[in-house]
Order: structure tokens, then sequence, then C-alpha cells
């Protein structure tokens, strides 16, 4: 992994931090099933990852299988960028 890859994952990963720091350390596999993520958490978490990576998240990323874990959402975040 590059220097450049690993520190735009790292601020993903600060900026779901902000959010909710439980999406950092839950390691199954649905953070809506665990009850850690919800819709308005979403929404909170895609406003916050557009600010801070200067991007815009189109309404066809905002799908559940996209913010089922933190590596879901980065994987999606690297596909946008």
């Amino acid at each position: 992994m590059t220097e450049e890859k690993k520190d735009m994952k790292q601020k993903i990963l600060d900026v779901i931090a902000e959010v909710n720091k439980d999406i950092i350390l839950y390691n199954g596999d649905n953070l809506f099933d665990a009850g850690i993520l919800d819709s308005l958490q979403v929404v909170n978490l895609i406003a916050e990852l557009e600010d801070a990576l200067d991007i815009d998240i189109d309404a066809a990323y905002v799908v559940e299988d996209n913010f089922k874990t933190k590596e879901a959402i980065i994987a999606m975040i690297e596909m946008i960028i």
C-alpha cells in the first residue's frame, strides 16, 4: 500500500471515528444489525466525509452494503476518489 493510500485510509477512519467511534471498534459484519449505525448517522457520515475529503457521494452509492462495515465505507470512498 502506498503512503498516499495509507494517509487517505487514515483520514477516512478519522472522519468515521468523529461521527461514531463504535464504528471503528466494531469487527462484525453488519453495523446496522449491531445497532451501531442507523440511517440518520449514515446521512451525518456522508456529510462529514464529503466535507473532509472534498468529494460528492452520489446517491447511487448510498446503499446498505456500502455502510455495513468500516472496510465497506473505505472501499466505497476509494472507488469515488
